[in-house]
């Protein structure tokens, strides 16, 4: 019975590190790709005001942040097949899970830290104005997702209803 709750809780643990890796590539490409990516970008830049220069700027940051996150990416993805391995052996090492539980939620934990610094950097670039908007942005965008670890009411509400919109009505939506 401890082993059971312990593999519950070992998955539980994979499924949000998990969860919190792949949001991190939505974040890098954008949802549905590049294309798409695109065009949130510039759903934002008119909803901000960027100038051209503080676009080109918030551009290279895109680049270099899509850059920097690939090596912790790839090693997201080796860190989770570890934790399978060790979950799926014919009989797990509870101290091999959760060795590798905790190996992805320290991953999970760098992954939040340079999508932090990357955000201080694009605000780096905004007026005090820009900043406030942006922020703004971010918090109705959190609400609108519950994100507290991973995708907390992704399906909305219980009961089935849909979720709730972002409190910002200008902010623009995720494409």
């Amino acid at each position: 019975m401890k082993m059971n709750k312990i593999l519950g809780m070992t998955m539980l643990a994979a499924t949000v590190g998990a969860a919190g890796l792949a949001w991190a590539a939505v974040e890098a490409e954008g949802p549905g790709g590049p294309g798409r990516g695109e065009a949130r970008f510039q759903r934002m830049a008119e909803y901000l005001g960027l100038s051209e220069e503080q676009q080109a700027t918030w551009k290279s940051l895109h680049e270099q942040q899509k850059t920097e996150m690939e090596p912790l990416m790839q090693q997201g993805r080796e860190l989770h097949q570890r934790l399978r391995a060790a979950m799926d052996a014919q009989n797990p090492d509870p101290t091999a899970v959760g060795a590798a539980t905790l190996a992805l939620k320290q991953h999970r934990e760098k992954v939040k830290a340079a999508h932090e610094a990357f955000g201080e950097r694009l605000k780096g670039v905004l007026s005090d104005e820009q900043k406030a908007k942006f922020e703004a942005f971010k918090t109705a965008h959190r609400a609108g997702h519950g994100r507290r670890g991973g995708f907390k009411g992704h399906r909305g509400p219980k009961g089935g209803g849909p979720a709730e919109a972002p409190s910002t009505p200008a902010a623009p939506t995720r494409g």
